[in-house]
């Protein structure tokens, strides 16, 4: 009998093997349909972004409303240009309707009549994270090898990154980014490919973002909700020795909102069943529910409950800044923002222009023009049209960190020609000489 069942396994075995085999086949050809790949341009970038042409992935998430999803740093958080094309089809525009200033997602749409014909979408599991060992493909564009495919499993779950992150050793290379993460058991798309630890020592150590926490932001836009995560200006103590607890360092928020103080460790968010171990969770937690958040503290040792609400996050499709002969200034977006002094840094200095020129660099912070204090874009925006129509130079005062050890920081003069003004992110703010 034991010999039969050998001889039966030994039969059987290449047979199954063929299905599997199969099955994987059927899945990245699944993958076809709703994978896209994402174009970008940037002619102007605000912090955290560059200026150029780069190549990225997507997935369709929502063919009756042409929503395709994919990485934030894919499209960027900057002004750029986007294009799209489904595999086998021309590229044609898209636009952001949403960009998240916490994980790395946003969603686009194209034309619902710019779905290709066999395209359909993506199926994403939204209940829970997958297991350590559990098989996975990676789906994208990696070296601008289009539509193509990679195996792993995942690695664990880390909060090492900032938000939680499904950790891969399937391969992820540039490319490859907003594209599917997919579940070679089930076909379900278990994360987005998101980054790659950059060490030359580093054998595919790589990341995701998880569909759990993406499925969140999807469904609040579908019904029409704000998915931002809160304007959480609280800064919490770095887990070192991994207690999985989330523990406050310093609090800025205004008491009236929520009244937290240095020390609470947030133990859970009333509506949401599972505990709170990390700062991922909590934002999830708070999605959809920032006019009436009620946190579970611990305070000095003993149980607490405060209530209040939130603020949104400033919208990243709304983001403003002033661009002037070849520099971009922009408000300050840190959650620790109230420890400067002043709310305005340079975010970009365009190569070859009049503003590098005239030393002007990155993380420069304006002081002053014209020895009026600016303390908003708008007055800065009101100084430079004043000058621009009097044809008049502007005298800048920017602070910046000093290199040197007995400050902490230099302070600077500067010059400047005011030339190609633009206000970037909304409409142009009206001044005594603009009634438009």
């Amino acid at each position: 009998m034991k010999k039969y069942l050998i001889f039966l396994s030994a039969l059987l075995l290449p047979h199954f093997a063929a299905l599997a085999h199969a099955e994987d086949e059927k899945i990245f050809k699944d993958a076809l349909k709703y994978t896209v790949k994402i174009e970008t341009r940037v002619e102007i970038p605000f912090d955290g972004d560059k200026k150029g042409f780069s190549t990225g992935a997507g997935f369709l998430i929502d063919e009756s409303r042409g929503w395709i999803m994919t990485n934030a740093h894919v499209v960027t958080r900057s002004p750029s240009h986007i294009s799209v094309a489904f595999y086998g089809q021309p590229s044609q525009p898209a636009e952001k309707i949403y960009v998240d200033p916490y994980l790395d997602v946003a969603i686009i749409r194209i034309p619902v009549s710019g779905v290709a014909p066999e395209a359909r979408s993506a199926t994403p599991d939204c209940g829970g994270f997958p297991e350590i060992g559990h098989s996975i493909g990676a789906f994208g564009h990696p070296w601008k090898f289009s539509f193509t495919g990679t195996r792993g499993i995942i690695s664990g779950l880390t909060s090492q990154l900032g938000g939680e992150l499904l950790q891969t050793d399937a391969p992820i290379n540039p490319g490859n980014s907003g594209g599917p993460l997919i579940s070679m058991k089930t076909g379900l798309v278990v994360g987005m490919n998101t980054a790659t630890l950059d060490n030359d020592e580093d054998q595919n150590t790589n990341f995701a973002e998880p569909m759990h926490y993406l499925c969140r932001v999807f469904d609040l836009l579908k019904q029409g909700q704000d998915p931002s995560p809160p304007d959480l200006t609280v800064m919490f103590t770095e887990d070192l020795e991994d207690r999985r607890e989330l523990v406050i360092a310093q609090s800025y928020l205004d008491p009236d909102l929520l009244p937290l103080q240095v020390g609470d460790r947030i133990l859970g968010v009333e509506g949401y069943e599972a505990p709170i171990e990390n700062e991922g969770q909590l934002i999830h937690a708070l999605r959809g529910r920032l006019d009436n958040v009620v946190l579970k503290l611990l305070r000095r040792g003993k149980p607490l409950i405060v209530a209040g609400r939130l603020n949104p996050a400033p919208l990243i499709t709304q983001r403003k800044g002033i661009y002037v002969s070849g520099v971009l200034v922009a408000p300050v977006q840190y959650r620790d923002r109230s420890e400067l002094a002043q709310a305005l840094r340079v975010n970009y200095v365009e190569p070859g222009s009049i503003g590098e020129s005239r030393r002007i660099r990155s993380w420069d912070r304006v002081m002053m023009v014209d020895n009026q204090p600016i303390s908003s874009l708008e007055q800065l925006h009101r100084q430079l049209k004043t000058a621009k129509d009097q044809q008049k130079r502007v005298l800048i005062k920017v602070r910046h960190v000093s290199s040197r050890p007995d400050r902490i920081y230099n302070y600077k003069n500067i010059s400047l020609e005011v030339e190609d003004l633009r206000f970037l992110g909304e409409e142009e703010p009206k001044t005594a000489n603009n009634n438009s």
